[in-house]
């Protein structure tokens, strides 16, 4: 595959802000995205996060130099390409950057014109050769000068714009989703929202057009993405293969995650079924059969409904309360239909329902149109009725990626007023992972939530008491749901209903009918991102553990789980010894690293049920789940041993090592809340010699 230029994501690690700045200002000049840290670690953790095409790393950075981290990403198999900037020029200088696995070496001061063309060769590294050319038809996109030319004519573009347009022609078969397009162009400092993702799709359409292109070259491949529209020649060639072996057509969807400890805070369970596709195929296709077969009542009904409101608005004897009801049954019956493969019926259902909002006495030829619609929507029904049911959802449509993440376990809770939605739904979600409430009466909705304590919340735009508009704008008031993702359903996708549901803070939207490859993938979009932000807010930047509001809730999570099951645990605090001396004589960025240091130990050495908090300072809290005394004593102790026996270097190059002392006590015999427990392991730390681990008596 070749990369994209556009699409580049560069780390640049640099301590000095001035010069980071002004380089950062330079690369995103020439259309990469750019993410700055100012420290090593600061670097590493935004790499342990998130992927880049190139990491430029200056070697005398505070907390982890540069060497050190270079060597540490090799090490754990990152085979990112690495630039060092540096001042020292000595040849034993390049040969330790170049023997910790660093691709180049780029001394300081730089010449910046050197320099871009020493990244964009690193970026180069690896891939096929690059043609001088992205071409589509006449379209062509240079990507030395990133300039586009329609049939010899410029077309200007916004970044962003040539960013998306670049990344398309570099992918031919690859279908993007929003989130993808914002995991490759922007970066995670600014993470827009899909709304803004959409709205430079449609600038850049429209600047296309504008230029003459008429057949726009992005598809969009309904429910998943978006892609570069395949040429004539490449239809013919994918007609010419059909019969042979099928070509795989692969889909990006977002990675977030990487390595096993980044999915451990996200509470991502690995699948236990071997073939999860079949397996869904399984569960659902019963499921379908079974919602039609209940469903068949209401549309019945709902269309009687519309044929009486016909029959007596053309004899002009309706009344408000019927033609009332005639309009909520049309709006039913978009999302009914469609979600059993009836398109033709619910876009007829979409023209009644507009008849009946016009609250006027229709005219000659409009009651001739009237009166075929509903001839029109009978017959969809009967058809429905004979024919062999359609796959209510596409299983297969979805990526490979999507598939697989239906290992998120997830709550999800639907608001609609519409019971046939609210039946599909709960049928079908399931054997994707998540687990489905419905609330069919909006006036209940406060009580539900407070129950159910949802991940995800599903919310109608339209219903009766309290609209879902209404709802969204109330619960983003509301501190404790204020982050939670909210997903709208709407048979209106126009300009003014989207403005008004991302107004009052609605994170995505699925139209109706519903389509289920975009509604899972909009709702496992929305959660791996959601998932990541708060677990970066949960973790102390500087050991990797989880911070002190984080590790308190464990806690007590671990508390009531003693309580409940009458089982022990263990709670110790562990503080490095002498650390003010450390960062009197060796300065505070050594020891940051010895505190890194120590919470990637316990990190490694304590099991995946332990907690493992940082309370500030020097102070580490542990709760360790169904140990005795003696058993975590015991386990502290193998990790002491292993701490002391780490290498510390100082930047005046004076090596030395650090010690760490831990108190341990037990519940319930040493306490029976967290405060007393808290209180009896700090009694036991101040009594203990240093460079120990005791235990109360």
């Amino acid at each position: 595959m070749i990369q994209s230029v556009a699409a580049m994501k560069i780390l640049l690690v640099e301590d000095n802000k001035l010069t980071a700045e002004l380089l950062a200002k330079v690369l995103k000049n020439q259309h990469y995205t750019v993410e700055v840290a100012t420290d090593g670690q600061a670097g590493w953790e935004l790499i342990e996060v998130q992927t880049y095409d190139l990491i430029v790393l200056d070697v005398n950075l505070p907390k982890l130099d540069g060497i050190s981290l270079c060597q540490r990403l090799r090490s754990q198999g990152n085979q990112t390409p690495i630039m060092l900037l540096t001042a020292k020029n000595t040849s034993t200088d390049k040969v330790l950057g170049l023997d910790a696995g660093a691709d180049d070496y780029v001394n300081k001061p730089y010449n910046l014109h050197e320099l871009l063309a020493r990244i964009r060769a690193l970026l180069r590294r690896g891939s096929s050769a690059l043609p001088p050319l992205l071409e589509w038809r006449s379209l062509q996109v240079d990507p030395s000068t990133c300039e586009v030319h329609w049939k010899g004519q410029p077309v200007h573009l916004t970044p962003k714009e040539y960013g998306l347009l670049e990344l398309f022609l570099r992918n031919h078969h690859r279908i993007f989703s929003c989130s993808s397009l914002i995991d490759h162009l922007w970066s995670f400092e600014e993470p827009p929202t899909d709304d803004t993702v959409r709205s430079h799709l449609k600038g850049l359409r429209m600047k296309l057009r504008v230029a003459g292109v008429s057949d726009d070259p992005i598809e969009t491949v309904y429910g998943i993405g978006y892609r570069l529209k395949p040429t004539q020649r490449e239809e013919e060639q994918a007609k010419t293969g059909k019969n042979k072996k099928s070509k795989t057509v692969i889909t990006d969807t977002p990675k977030y995650i990487q390595i096993d400890k980044t999915l451990s805070r996200m509470h991502l369970r690995p699948s236990t079924v071997q073939n999860p596709t079949s397996t869904i195929t399984e569960q659902i296709a019963p499921s379908v059969r079974e919602i039609w077969e209940r469903a068949k009542e209401d549309i019945e009904e709902r269309v009687a409904v519309i044929e009486q409101a016909t029959t007596l608005l053309l004899e002009e004897k309706i009344d408000q309360k019927l033609q009332s009801k005639a309009e909520q049954a049309a709006h039913k019956l978009v999302g009914s239909l469609g979600m059993f493969g009836a398109d033709e019926g619910s876009d007829l259902a979409v023209e009644l329902e507009l008849q009946f909002q016009a609250q006027v006495q229709p005219q000659q030829e409009q009651i001739q149109h009237l009166k075929q619609l509903v001839v029109a929507l009978r017959q969809q029904v009967q058809h429905l009725n004979s024919q062999q049911l359609p796959d209510l959802f596409s299983v297969n449509a979805l990526s490979d990626e999507s598939q697989q993440a239906n290992t998120i376990e997830a709550k999800v809770m639907v608001v609609d007023d519409d019971p046939l939605v609210l039946t599909a739904l709960a049928s079908l979600l399931p054997p994707w992972g998540f687990k489905v409430s419905t609330l069919d009466n909006p006036l209940r909705f406060w009580d539900t939530i407070a129950a159910e304590q949802p991940d995800v919340l599903i919310l109608d735009v339209e219903m009766p008491y309290l609209s879902g508009i209404d709802l969204c704008h109330a619960i983003r008031h509301e501190p404790c749901w204020s982050g939670l993702p909210i997903l709208f359903l709407t048979a209106h996708t126009d300009s003014e209903t989207m403005h008004k549901v991302f107004a009052v803070g609605a994170d995505d939207y699925v139209s109706k009918p519903i389509v289920e490859p975009e509604l899972v993938t909009r709702i496992l979009n929305r959660l791996q991102r959601t998932r990541l932000l708060r677990s970066l807010s949960q973790i102390d930047a500087l050991t990797g553990v989880a911070n002190r509001p984080k590790s308190t809730q464990d806690l007590l999570e671990l508390l009531e789980w003693g309580n409940g099951n009458k089982q022990p645990f263990c709670l110790a605090i562990a503080t490095i010894d002498d650390l003010k001396p450390i960062n009197l004589q060796y300065g505070h960025a050594t020891g940051d690293e010895v505190l890194s240091q120590l919470g990637k130990l316990l990190r490694q050495t304590l099991r995946q049920e332990d907690v493992i908090g940082r309370w500030g300072g020097k102070e580490f809290v542990i709760g360790m789940r169904g140990l005795s005394k003696s058993e975590s004593v015991e386990w502290l102790s193998q990790a002491l041993k292993t701490f002391r026996q780490i290498e510390f270097k100082a930047a005046n190059g004076t090596q030395f090592q650090a010690t760490f002392s831990a108190g341990v006590v037990e519940y319930p015999q040493d306490g029976t809340d967290l405060q007393t427990l808290y209180h009896a392991a700090d009694t036991v730390l101040n009594e203990a010699a240093r460079n120990r681990i005791i235990s109360s008596l």
